[in-house]
């Protein structure tokens, strides 16, 4: 996975992996740095909302339509290549364009998207046919929407106090849409970030609660049909989002871990209610 994103990202490869192993944080983004994994792994720290599959590693191949294309653990790499040969421009959601705007749709493939904004106004103010302007404003509403939606992004997760995500969403914006008319600035905006007053604290205490779901997690490993050993860690993982949540109560992150202490406490009274009218 990590060759084909290296080497097909660009062209419209779009990787996203959930990690479902019992381990700590370290042994996972050891792991990341070890491959040099550059897309997103997906965790969780929930019992009910775990990852489950017939096979592991599964692998879902969704298609240029949306639709999935391939579901099982081999031959997913065809099924992407397959599919990455029906993309020409990807994020366009157009695969055909007048001649025109050409130029225009392939920096816009390739990912240049204040280049492609730049040549498609162009178009748009010229002396060109209504197919290509129609053409051309196309690609400056895409532009202008995938801008905006990311900004946006950037707004609501610095909001929520999820700073690393605010600056992934500026990052993104530098690489491709810097010097776009209207777009902040997204070197000065990571910089504004860096300096808030609770940067340092929610960004320390939000790695903390991963690590804590994780651990929470870890406790039901090798647990098959065993009522009550599962009971035991849901009973464990209770104590330990309690402690969590009282030792980082100034945080964002601190109403989260309650809630996910009292689902587990919840989830070991039901199921030691169910097991005691098994029982009788």
């Amino acid at each position: 996975m990590v060759e084909l994103d290296a080497q097909y990202r660009n062209d419209g490869l779009r990787i996203i992996t959930s990690y479902n192993q019992f381990q700590d944080i370290k042994v996972i983004e050891d792991k990341v740095t070890e491959l040099g994994i550059k897309f997103p792994v997906a965790l969780d720290g929930f019992f009910d909302t775990r990852f489950e599959a017939e096979i592991l590693c599964r692998v879902w191949v969704i298609g240029v339509d949306g639709k999935v294309v391939h579901a099982h653990k081999d031959g997913w790499e065809l099924a992407a290549l397959t599919e990455l040969k029906k993309v020409k421009y990807p994020m366009l959601r157009r695969s055909r364009v007048r001649s025109d705007v050409k130029e225009a749709a392939a920096a816009f493939g390739e990912g240049q998207y204040a280049k492609a904004y730049k040549l498609a106004v162009e178009i748009s103010d010229g002396d060109y046919s209504d197919n290509a302007v129609e053409d051309a404003d196309y690609i400056i509403e895409r532009i202008e929407d995938m801008s905006e939606t990311l900004a946006h992004r950037a707004d609501v997760h610095e909001i929520n106090k999820r700073f690393d995500q605010a600056e992934s969403c500026w990052r993104e914006l530098a690489r491709c849409y810097k010097g776009l008319e209207g777009l902040r600035d997204p070197d000065a905006e990571i910089k504004r970030i860096h300096g808030l007053g609770d940067y340092e604290l929610e960004k320390t205490a939000r790695h903390a609660f991963v690590a804590t779901r994780l651990k929470a997690w870890a406790l039901f490993g090798g647990i098959i049909d065993d009522v009550p050993a599962t009971i035991k860690a849901a009973k464990q993982a209770a104590e330990i989002f309690d402690a969590f949540a009282k030792k980082h109560a100034d945080t964002s992150v601190a109403d989260a871990a309650q809630e996910l202490g009292v689902a587990y406490k919840n989830w070991a009274k039901q199921l030691e209610d169910e097991n005691a009218s098994t029982d009788e």
